[in-house]
């Protein structure tokens, strides 16, 4: 489990007093067609991707020794575990609740880190369950996971968000770029639009989000370039 360092952090980010207005949220459009690694490729040299994201990506951020470089590698290692668990097609609900647990409540702010990145990545799941790249019980396993998450380790809006996606609703923002990605219709500059307007929600939340669905997307393109 976290260490008490991380708890202390998440502790002092965390207050309870203020309320954060929830995101709207909707279901994702279906998609037109089946989605090609090589589309996503190409999505992935369109879109813009912030420094937040590329740290939570590749594990390293943060001043070496603080509390924030210690988050983003925890946080980057449960949700490689997460899409690994994925994309072996797992459909066991315990296969995904211990990372998923592991990553609620993580980070500063009204929805922390940890939970943004669980949303962003069961959009990209559905997402690329419609696409014929994920199977479809695995990625229901996964969401299915979010909805026993314990209220109680992290805030009320992040909560909220994670009730939401288990029913596959995921804020506007999140839903319109996830849609984009590997769509044979996209363009890229409105592609380029959208990751914008996403990484620019909120404190954080938005760069996080975006690195969930990012993180699926590399480990689809990833698993195909392994021999």
């Amino acid at each position: 489990m976290r260490s008490t360092e991380i708890d202390t952090f998440l502790d002092d980010a965390m207050n309870p007093v203020r309320v954060l207005k929830p995101l709207p949220c909707r279901e994702l459009d279906p998609l037109p067609g089946p989605v090609s690694r090589a589309s996503l490729v190409l999505d992935l040299a369109c879109i813009f991707v912030p420094a937040r994201t590329r740290a939570l990506l590749s594990g390293e951020g943060g001043e070496p020794g603080s509390v924030e470089e210690t988050v983003v590698k925890w946080a980057h290692a449960r949700v490689r575990s997460l899409v690994g668990t994925l994309l072996s097609g797992d459909v066991r609900v315990v296969s995904y609740r211990p990372d998923a647990a592991a990553l609620t409540g993580l980070g500063p702010g009204l929805t922390p880190t940890g939970d943004d990145l669980l949303v962003g990545l069961a959009a990209m799941s559905q997402r690329l369950v419609g696409g014929g790249l994920i199977e479809a019980r695995a990625a229901v396993a996964f969401s299915t996971s979010l909805a026993g998450l314990p209220s109680a380790e992290t805030t009320a809006a992040a909560h909220r968000l994670l009730q939401n996606a288990s029913k596959g609703l995921f804020p506007s923002v999140l839903a319109s770029t996830v849609e984009m990605l590997g769509n044979p219709h996209a363009d890229p500059e409105s592609l380029r639009t959208l990751t914008v307007r996403l990484a620019a929600t909120g404190a954080h939340s938005g760069a996080d989000l975006l690195a969930g669905a990012l993180a699926l997307v590399h480990g689809v393109i990833d698993g195909e370039e392994k021999p």
